[in-house]
């Protein structure tokens, strides 16, 4: 809760009731999520009526290829009838992914209650940070935004890290500072040392708390976190309330230029579960829990790694309901670097491998609806899918180098109608994942499914002892550029190879035993591959992608600032400091000054350094002074909280963390 001596920033714009289209605002330099900051509520319609439409359109597409393929190309001979029927059942296994895929997301349509100024039925919350090794530019605009939070709540971190200047920040901010003495089970276990806390005073006599929310340290709340979720629980049998995660570094590594890679996810995929029989699982934050359903699973599931996804199962097979919130509620730091991507995805993997076989999933439908059996069968399952990526590179090659004829038809002919079935695969696809998909970096980061893949079947096999790894958050001590898994590599120099080699025989250069259009028909397929493992290495190594010396993400945007009078311009904003523009002398070259932000009380900053510019201002570097909890605070709400008004070129609540300027 806020404390009286430090002081509050305005009151915030109430988020737009109009849909916004993302796409929209990602080019007038505004972030995707921005466009769900308003309440969640039926889908347009225009954008249904494309998603059926593309959705039908990618299944006809390749069902008419496949029946080209099987009428009109199939070669005689047993040799090479036998090889082209393999090909085209090759070809032939995304269409029941796809038929499944087009059922399960037909509709998402969100019926969210009416937004609370109280929890429901008197109801006590608190909301559990858990952190571990996080800088101060992480985890402070967390923990501030958290505690200026409403309606009435506890903001609860539970440092797993044992330092002195997080609790010193809680007291600064009203937060209750937790730690624990054994560090067992990682975040499950710091969780859970927090919720028998809780149980131990509730028994003492204390008021109990009724519902936690969850936040990873680098989520940040917006101010509609609480009040736009608590009313799911007048329903008694609501366990989980579980919302999108959104991320505010734009430019991370799996970062599409619209809402990221996780956007199919949450805004589509999860959306589609709230309807009968199906519920999404706990993603770990921005998400809330009745704490009699936790105390009923005897608490955060421990068992494995994914403790979420864990303990949703557990929930589920106690007869609890989940739902989906479809509203951007906190945004996030997403894995910067292709090192943090596939760390935190093999442990995402790995950890589902531990859940199918603790749980035994494939037998599990004596206490699951069909849908929520699909939903985590597949779930689970699809981490596999790298090993079936795996295969489906190898199966052309194979095809290609055994000489065998696997199509009548020429090689024109045959790239013609491969080509038109997919470009209308690939826009249906879209269309049916609601324009969430980036083709170019779904392809580039399709090549990490490899080696999770092979680390999850490895598990599979071996059966290791798991240890939960945390996320680096943060600067790095250099500027390394990310490293290519050894078996892409190999699998880039395997099949340029093999193109290289099949195109030499085309050309008379070197032996080859097949036709053109057998060599066409599986050659489609290893270009298709070559072109995805290109994307994917390119972006492993590009220099955007690299380690940054900083821990706080700079936002650039655009604002109107005054110091001594003095009206200046902001540059670009932090956790930590701020770059501002001023007419030639008006900042010293060292010292501090108090800046006003729009909206804003001054907030007294460092000046770090002040370059002249030819056109008569100058520019200077200005760094919120070391344990000034109070000014970490001011520049935390004004970047994630806001001010009405004081960002004019923004829609109404959507705050300066959204600026995606100099990405």
């Amino acid at each position: 809760m806020p404390r009286d001596d430090v002081e509050l920033i305005p009151e915030k714009a109430v988020p737009a009731a109009v849909p916004l289209d993302a796409t929209a605002l990602t080019r007038a330099g505004i972030a995707g999520w921005a466009a769900r900051i308003g309440p969640p509520g039926p889908e347009a319609p225009r954008s249904r009526r494309l998603a059926h439409i593309g959705g039908l359109a990618a299944i006809a597409a390749l069902v008419l290829y496949l029946a080209w393929r099987v009428l009109f190309t199939l070669p005689s001979g047993e040799w090479d009838l036998t090889i082209a029927w393999i090909l085209v059942v090759f070809e032939a296994l995304p269409l029941a992914g796809l038929i499944l895929k087009a059922w399960s997301v037909w509709n998402i349509d969100s019926h969210p209650p009416a937004p609370v100024t109280e929890a429901p039925n008197g109801m006590r919350v608190a909301v559990l940070i858990p952190t571990y090794n996080e800088p101060i530019e992480v985890l402070t605009p967390t923990v501030a935004a958290a505690c200026e939070l409403a309606p009435d709540h506890e903001t609860w971190v539970l440092d797993d890290g044992d330092r002195p200047w997080v609790e010193e920040m809680c007291a600064a901010y009203g937060a209750r500072y937790v730690r624990r003495e054994v560090h067992d089970h990682a975040k499950a276990g710091n969780m859970n040392h927090a919720l028998g806390l809780m149980a131990a005073e509730k028994s003492a006599g204390g008021p109990g708390i009724d519902i936690i929310a969850v936040l990873d340290c680098d989520h940040v709340p917006l101010p509609t976190f609480l009040t736009a979720t608590l009313g799911w629980f007048e329903d008694p049998k609501v366990a989980l309330i579980q919302g999108p995660q959104s991320f505010y570094n734009g430019g991370a590594f799996d970062d599409d230029g619209i809402t990221g890679e996780q956007g199919t996810f949450f805004n589509v995929l999860m959306a589609s579960r709230n309807v009968p029989g199906a519920g999404p699982f706990w993603c770990g934050s921005t998400s809330l829990l009745r704490m009699s359903a936790l105390e009923e699973v005897g608490g955060v599931a421990t068992e494995t790694i994914t403790e979420d996804m864990h303990t949703t199962l557990k929930l589920l097979r106690r007869g609890w309901r989940t739902v989906y919130h479809h509203q951007t509620l906190a945004v996030g730091l997403a894995p910067a670097t292709p090192d943090q991507y596939l760390l935190q995805r093999r442990r995402w993997g790995m950890g589902a491998m531990q859940i199918l076989v603790h749980e035994k999933l494939w037998a599990a439908k004596n206490w699951m609806s069909w849908r929520n059996y699909h939903e985590y069968l597949n779930g689970t399952l699809w981490w596999l899918e790298g090993i079936a990526t795996l295969v489906a590179f190898l199966i052309p090659i194979v095809i290609m180098l055994s000489g065998a004829q696997t199509s009548t038809a020429g090689p024109l002919l045959f790239s013609a109608v491969f080509v038109l079935m997919f470009t209308i695969r690939l826009w249906g696809s879209k269309q049916l994942m609601r324009n969430e998909i980036h083709w170019p970096t779904a392809f580039a980061l399709r090549i990490f499914r490899v080696p999770v893949g092979i680390a999850c079947l490895w598990w599979l096999m071996s059966r290791n002892i798991l240890e939960f790894q945390v996320t680096p958050k943060g600067a790095a001590e250099s500027r390394l550029r990310g490293r290519t898994p050894r078996i892409l590599i190999v699998m880039v120099v395997l099949i340029t190879a093999v193109i290289l080699y099949a195109a030499a025989g085309l050309a008379g250069l070197v032996p080859w035993r097949t036709t053109p259009g057998a060599t066409v028909a599986s050659g489609s397929w290893l270009v298709l591959a070559g072109v995805v493992l290109v994307l994917g290495t390119r972006r492993i190594r590009a220099a955007e992608f690299a380690t940054s010396r900083r821990n706080a993400h700079r936002i650039e945007v655009a604002a109107p600032v005054e110091a001594d009078g003095v009206r200046g311009e902001l540059l670009d904003i932090s956790v930590g400091g701020a770059a501002v523009r001023f007419p030639k002398g008006t900042l010293p070259d060292s010292g501090s000054v108090p800046l006003q932000l729009p909206g804003s009380a001054p907030v007294r900053l460092q000046v770090i350094r002040t370059t002249e510019q030819p056109d008569g201002t100058q520019i200077a570097s200005l760094r919120a002074p070391d344990d000034d909890w109070a000014v970490y605070r001011a520049l935390s709400l004004w970047i994630f909280h806001t001010p009405a008004g004081a960002l004019p070129d923004f829609p109404a609540g959507v705050p300066a963390a959204a600026s995606l300027r100099g990405r």
